[in-house]
């Protein structure tokens, strides 16, 4: 596996940063490795880049394994074309409707990519006043035939007649690790303004820009899956201008993020530019490799005991969880809060007889599985990047 990963940041380096190629296996590659290439690449949403690459430079045989990776990246340049005709429809309605809007993520990153289409996303994220969010939806919905799928506690999703879904965001506290993130998200559009005179579209000033981007990769890292494309998204941008200014600094020290900032700038030139690990780095890429963009079983529980203060008080936070994770499978409490004990009953009795059986049998399983030392790895690389 450590080949399979070492060949995917060589790949993505070469089609994306234009670094030269010095693989040390030949050319061209076997099916197995070629498949296992696929499966990891596209764990972390980059198996459009890593084809492209790899046809590119002639290393894929005449083979079934060559036909899937071209389908990605025909797809992928399919999605994109799709992706960007939507967000140019949503906008012309939040333009004629006056809206407010931010533009987020992929949208807006995929800009500072040599080629736009190899930053394709899965959704449109785009960001509203609060109380502009239901008339805004209402409009979109309306206008063009798209629709409504339900309202969260931080957006709202709309499916698009393409098939692409647009999250239309009123809040980015859901990016929250705890108060210190919400002290600065929740002033995100004080760090906003016009694109251009007499438009509604909005972009964020460089600050928030960087911060919102940290924000949002700690937030899946915490989770136990943040994939390696954030760290190229960091640094493309590490190279598109100066970030590193002291409103950046007030923010991410004001958030919490500065360790893990720096860290994920040092993984990002170690992978990207070929310097050289330190063991922080190597403990943070061998988590982020091992987690995919949305983590696994094994890395969700070793990330989220390393939060709880260990095996016991995880295995007790799972059986007991705290009100602002019930609420999300128990609506009800929401109107009726002193409802919750008893939708801990509820909860606790599923877990021992319901269908949630497998799962805390799964569980139990990756607890015994996993070795002392990486348990201690976790810990110590969580303590280092400050999201203990």
């Amino acid at each position: 596996m450590e080949n399979v990963n070492e060949t995917i940041i060589q790949l993505i380096a070469n089609e994306v940063c234009g670094r030269t190629l010095c693989l040390p296996l030949q050319a061209p590659f076997s099916d197995k490795f070629s498949v296992e290439l696929y499966n990891t690449s596209k764990a972390h949403s980059v198996a459009h880049i890593v084809g492209g690459a790899l046809i590119n430079n002639g290393l894929l045989a005449d083979t079934g394994i060559d036909g899937i990776f071209r389908d990605k990246v025909y797809g992928t340049l399919f999605r994109y074309e799709n992706l960007a005709y939507v967000l140019e429809k949503v906008c012309g309605v939040l333009e004629k409707t006056k809206t407010p809007y931010i533009p987020l993520k992929g949208s807006v990153i995929k800009e500072l990519y040599p080629k736009p289409w190899l930053r394709t996303g899965c959704d449109i994220d785009i960001l509203v006043h609060e109380e502009d969010v239901d008339a805004a939806a209402a409009a979109i919905a309306d206008e063009l035939g798209y629709e409504i799928k339900g309202k969260g506690e931080h957006d709202i999703s709309i499916l698009a007649t393409e098939g692409i879904y647009v999250e239309l965001h009123f809040s980015l506290l859901e990016e929250s690790r705890g108060r210190n993130l919400s002290k600065v998200l929740s002033d995100v559009w004080k760090h906003a303004s016009p694109c251009e005179s007499g438009s509604f579209r909005y972009e964020l000033d460089d600050a928030m820009f960087y911060f919102y981007h940290v924000a949002h990769m700690a937030k899946h890292f915490v989770d136990g899956g943040c994939g390696l494309r954030p760290f190229l998204d960091l640094w493309l941008m590490e190279r598109s201008k100066n970030y590193h200014t002291n409103e950046t600094k007030h923010l991410l020290e004001k958030g919490k993020l500065v360790d893990f900032a720096e860290t994920a700038v040092q993984l990002s030139e170690a992978w990207f530019s070929g310097k050289e690990h330190t063991e922080t780095t190597r403990l943070m890429a061998e988590f982020v490799m091992s987690g995919g963009c949305f983590g696994t079983a094994q890395t969700k529980m070793l990330s989220h005991q390393q939060r709880s203060g260990g095996r016991l008080k995880y295995t007790l936070s799972r059986i007991f969880v705290p009100y602002d994770d019930l609420k999300g499978q128990y609506p009800i409490i929401k109107k009726y809060r002193f409802l919750t004990p008893f939708c801990e009953i509820c909860r606790l009795f599923s877990l021992v007889f319901g269908k949630k059986k497998k799962f805390r049998k799964k569980y139990i399983s990756n607890m015994k599985n996993v070795p002392d030392e990486h348990i201690d790895n976790i810990n110590l690389l969580f303590e280092r990047v400050g999201l203990e």
